[in-house]
Formats: structure tokens, C-alpha cells, sequence
């Protein structure tokens, strides 16, 4: 009878350079950039064996949550305009051998899907323009009067 093993682990790791998009809005109050980063979740769950002298059937699959964060800048305000966005993008894979081996190997797989990263963090800027003028005439002082 093969036992088959399974543990998890979740690993928020750092974004890269290339995973920002920055858009800048012209509004009644002036300008603003909105720039949304993205940030992935990354959990390891580990399956298999690697017991004896029998070959190991370990194997470690991994699913990477691509979460967005916005933040507002704006030259001179402090604004307090950062927000988590409800859009998330899911990677996966799975690898040989122990987890605790492949998260270089995983990291770097996932950094290879930086163009369908990038392509996401676009995609969710656009569907964001509504709320994003809101929220900057929501924050943001009028200038000039």
C-alpha cells in the first residue's frame, strides 16, 4: 500500500519591477497616477512519497494567486488610496520532488509568465477606471478654490 502524503504552506513572495502598471488620471483636482501592483500568493501542497529504497513518487503542486493592489499617488497630497482588487489571476504547476527544494524552480516559473501578469495587471486598471475616478474625487482636495 503506497502512503501518500500531503502537506500545504502558503508563500507570499516580492513583486518584481515588471509586475507594476501605472496609469495617470487628469481630474477636476488635478493629476493622479493610480499604480497597481501585482502580488502573488503562492501555496505549495506536497504529495507523495519518498520512503526506503523504493523510487520517490514526491511531487509538489503549486497554485499562485496573482493579487492586485491599487495605490494612489498624487505630486504633493498624502492620499490614503490603496485597495485591494477583487480580480485575481491563478497560476499552477507542479514540480518533482520535495517543495522545500523547487520554490527557486517555482519562482522562476512564474516569473516566466510575467507577460500574462502584465497582460492581467491591464486588464484590471481598464475595469477599474470608473471606480477610480470616484474614489480620486472622493480623496483628493479641490485645487485652486
Amino acid at each position: 500500500m503506497l502512503l501518500t502524503l500531503i502537506a500545504a504552506a502558503s508563500v507570499a513572495t516580492a513583486a518584481p519591477a515588471q509586475w507594476t502598471h501605472e496609469v495617470a488620471v487628469s481630474h477636476g483636482h488635478g493629476k493622479a497616477n493610480a499604480v497597481y501592483v501585482a502580488r502573488p500568493d503562492v501555496k505549495l501542497r506536497q504529495i507523495g512519497t519518498a520512503a526506503g529504497t523504493r523510487m520517490s513518487t514526491e511531487r509538489c503542486l503549486w497554485t499562485a494567486d496573482i493579487n492586485v493592489e491599487r495605490r494612489l499617488e498624487a505630486p504633493g497630497v498624502e492620499i490614503a488610496g490603496r485597495r485591494e482588487m477583487p480580480a485575481t489571476k491563478t497560476l499552477s504547476g507542479s514540480r518533482h520532488g520535495a517543495c522545500a527544494h523547487q520554490r527557486s524552480a517555482i519562482d522562476t516559473e512564474i516569473a516566466a509568465q510575467a507577460p500574462a501578469i502584465n497582460a492581467h495587471l491591464v486588464e484590471v486598471a481598464e475595469r477599474d477606471q470608473r471606480d477610480l475616478r470616484s474614489e480620486i474625487e472622493a480623496l483628493l482636495p479641490p485645487t485652486g478654490r
